[in-house]
């Protein structure tokens, strides 16, 4: 008689990367604009990157999102962001100025859109545990953590490891098998 392998999680690695991405996509069915698409992504980015405590000032602290620019992708976005949270924080959106350096630090992830100097935001939070999300043409390779690209009328990102870990975060693995590119800068 032919014996048979018990089943093993091991031979079908496409599921769970298939289950991932359902996890990862799922809020993005039901979205409206691409503010909410990337609202969706923000909240997810957030359970997927970690923190060291001294990001917060207590355990119970918000996880503070700030939008820097322009526009009305800040409204879009605390809307689609109020009441959800990341690794048991509240998210809080707050509108900051690209010139504020403490208010920029004060934050856990920046979302800069395109209006604004991609280079100067990401180098006044250089060193601090700040995710630096943009949306602004090759944003990753520039440095930031993140960049939103479209891609056939789809919102997608790259990633950027290296830049998350110089502002001592850690990207998940998980986020990273997701992304449409990882840099390698």
């Amino acid at each position: 008689m032919p014996s048979h392998a018990p089943p093993s999680r091991c031979r079908r690695p496409g599921l769970s990367i298939s289950l991932l991405l359902l996890w990862l996509l799922a809020p993005l069915a039901c979205a409206d604009s691409e503010y909410d698409v990337k609202a969706a992504y923000l909240v997810n980015f957030a359970k997927l990157v970690e923190w060291p405590a001294s990001a917060f000032a207590s355990g119970k602290s918000a996880l503070i999102v700030g939008i820097v620019g322009r526009g009305g992708a800040g409204e879009d976005l605390a809307r689609m962001i109020s009441g959800a949270s990341a690794g048991g924080r509240p998210i809080e959106v707050r509108r900051v100025s690209a010139g504020d350096t403490g208010a920029l630090a004060a934050c856990q992830v920046l979302f800069v859109t395109e209006s604004e100097r991609a280079d100067a935001v990401i180098a006044a939070v250089q060193g601090r545990p700040v995710l630096v999300v943009g949306e602004a043409e090759g944003f990753a390779h520039r440095g930031g953590a993140i960049g939103f690209v479209k891609d056939g009328g789809t919102v997608k990102f790259e990633a950027n490891p290296k830049a998350a870990a110089r502002n001592g975060l850690t990207v998940s693995a998980k986020l990273l098998r997701v992304a449409r590119t990882v840099v390698d800068r």
